[in-house]
């Protein structure tokens, strides 16, 4: 029986994508805002034409910073990364997963987030999505380990030891990355399963190795959630609810942006 269940943040909880967006409209907000900064139009749109060209991350606020002559003018370039860090983005879990941990903390399993490399922006994410309230715990990976693969490892030991009473058997990792998450779940013993969502970091990696292929893949997010409900005898219809695609949809400022003026 699995009495311990560790669900990825990242593309499995959220969408990675629209928390990057969610940062975006935020900074362009707070810039707008400022005295002789510029339009939220102007600041927000340049954003994400830079992840339209695949410059996600640091390359963006860096050509965000010099491609719109406004910044510079009332922002020196670590004031403005200042800015972005200390930003927290709009963010909301996928729906059913706050039904779900509810459902799932009922009947005594535990659940935890892994929350990524320990670093600023992933704390903002987790503030974001408010899972400290909902979750029983949150680990990071080391921000300084550059091998996925051994970072994770080092979170599940982490974890392991704060779950002292679990064996590695009674506990499941849900995630998205066969190479890292997969394959370090399944050395540590953990059951691995892998929800792989179209238009996310990780949808077109394939396993390579026996290691990286985990127990079970699921498409979408109600699927994930309809088989949990299952194995644990959780009626269904108090966790699942009817609209899904919402969050999954490609390209969500499209959204968002209608929301400018209400930040």
């Amino acid at each position: 029986m699995v009495k311990g269940l560790l669900f990825k943040l990242d593309d499995v909880l959220s969408s990675e994508a629209r928390l990057t967006v969610g940062l975006y409209h935020r900074v362009a907000y707070r810039l707008s805002k400022r005295p002789g900064g510029p339009s939220l139009r102007a600041a927000l749109l340049a954003l994400l034409i830079s992840q339209e060209e695949g410059a996600p991350g640091t390359r963006a606020w860096n050509r965000l910073y010099h491609d719109v002559p406004e910044i510079p003018r009332i922002l020196d370039y670590p004031d403005f990364m200042k800015l972005v860090r200390r930003t927290v983005p709009v963010g909301t879990l996928f729906q059913g997963f706050r039904e779900l941990v509810q459902a799932l903390q009922g009947i005594g399993v535990r659940t935890a987030v892994m929350a990524g490399p320990y670093c600023r922006l992933q704390e903002n994410k987790v503030e974001a999505l408010r899972v400290e309230d909902l979750f029983g715990a949150v680990v990071y990976t080391d921000f300084f380990c550059r091998d996925p693969r051994k970072a994770v490892s080092g979170a599940i030991q982490k974890l392991r030891r704060m779950w002292k009473p679990l064996k590695a058997g009674e506990i499941a990792y849900i995630a998205d990355d066969p190479s890292g998450d997969i394959a370090a779940a399944r050395a540590a013993g953990l059951h691995a399963l892998r929800l792989r969502l179209p238009f996310t970091r990780h949808a077109g990696d394939e396993p390579q190795t026996d290691l990286e292929r985990p127990e079970r893949e699921f498409s979408n997010v109600r699927e994930l959630i309809a088989a949990l409900c299952r194995y644990y005898k959780i009626d269904p219809l108090t966790v699942l609810p009817g609209e899904w695609d919402y969050y999954l949809k490609p390209r969500p400022w499209r959204l968002m942006t209608r929301q400018a003026g209400r930040l």
